[in-house]
């Protein structure tokens, strides 16, 4: 019989949304920081939906030029969402650029002003590349793109990331080795097709995040620093 591995009765099964859920919750407990990177969006979105039930008080930072930048606008809504029904403490942190601080400084700053209240904080990065989150996964859903962008992950994203932050511990829960290993075995056509992105990451959010924000257009983190109107 087989010994090891212990779990090797998983290999070769489909994942499931509520795997990932399973393993998602459980690394947030062994983080336990209940400080969070939040652009609105459906990733960071989700959890914070973990982390209320987690934590019951959350600390939630955001960025945007003004507030009428969508980031903004939506995390506004979500803090405002969750704060009432899990009856929550969210305390909301949000960082205004000046004009004359340049985009490529905008992380650094950022962190900055993150190091102000807190030594740690969840981040929601890496889910967009491994779960087929940018719009040229659906103009181009194929194989070549999809590795492109992992490929791309370590050095344009994650090395600058790790720079910027400083000291500031940042805490990255999609990255986990173990969930890692789930979207890596997830077909391409079940992350994405040329209508819809990151299919599986709106199964885990329906009926957890507002339907607003799993259908709201999605804005780069340093595009906080250019954008300026509401989205259509």
């Amino acid at each position: 019989m087989i010994v090891y591995p212990k779990g090797w009765k998983k290999i070769g099964v489909k994942i499931q949304a509520t795997d990932i859920e399973q393993r998602l919750v459980e690394v947030l407990k062994e983080i336990n920081c209940d400080c969070l990177s939040l652009s609105g969006g459906i990733d960071s979105s989700l959890l914070l939906y973990y982390m209320c039930q987690l934590f019951g008080r959350v600390k939630v930072f955001t960025m945007g030029i003004s507030e009428s930048h969508p980031d903004v606008i939506f995390a506004k809504s979500i803090v405002e969402h969750y704060g009432k029904k899990f009856d929550s403490r969210l305390w909301h942190y949000i960082y205004y650029p000046r004009n004359e601080e340049t985009k490529d400084a905008i992380y650094e700053l950022f962190y900055r002003f993150v190091s102000k209240h807190t030594k740690k904080i969840i981040a929601g990065d890496t889910v967009d590349e491994y779960m087929c989150g940018y719009y040229a996964h659906m103009k181009q859903p194929t194989e070549e793109v999809y590795y492109d962008y992992i490929r791309q992950l370590q050095e344009e994203h994650l090395v600058p990331l790790n720079k910027a932050s400083g000291k500031v511990e940042v805490c990255l829960p999609y990255a986990d080795d173990k969930i890692i290993g789930m979207f890596s075995q997830i077909p391409l056509r079940d992350k994405v097709d040329s209508e819809t992105r990151k299919k599986v990451m709106i199964e885990m959010a329906k009926g957890k995040v507002p339907e607003d924000v799993i259908l709201r257009r999605k804005y780069g983190f340093c595009d906080a620093f250019t954008i300026k109107g509401v989205e259509k």
